[in-house]
C-alpha cells in the first residue's frame, strides 16, 4: 500500500500577505509589550535572547520590510507577481 502526500499551494496578493505580516507582528509588538525596533536593539545588544518564537518575528518583520520595499515584483525571476 503506497500513500502520497500532495503538497497544497497557496497563492495569495501581496496586500493579503502584508496584512497577515502586520497582524503577527502587531500581536508580538503587544505581548512582548516592545516596538519591533525595541526588539531588534534588544536582541543586538543581549538583553534579549532570540527564542524560537522571538525568530519567527524578527522573519515576519523582515519579510514584512521587504515586500514593502519590492511588493509588486516579489517572486523568483522567472515567477515574479507581475
Amino acid at each position: 500500500m503506497t500513500t502520497t502526500t500532495q503538497t497544497r499551494i497557496v497563492r495569495g496578493t501581496v496586500e493579503g500577505e502584508s496584512k497577515r505580516l502586520r497582524t503577527f507582528i502587531g500581536r508580538m509588538e503587544h505581548r512582548y509589550e516592545f516596538s519591533s525596533l525595541e526588539m531588534e536593539r534588544a536582541i543586538a545588544s543581549g538583553a534579549m535572547r532570540e527564542t524560537a518564537e522571538v525568530s519567527r518575528w524578527l522573519i515576519a518583520l523582515h519579510f514584512l520590510r521587504d515586500l514593502n520595499a519590492h511588493g509588486d515584483t516579489t517572486g523568483s525571476p522567472t515567477s515574479n507577481t507581475r
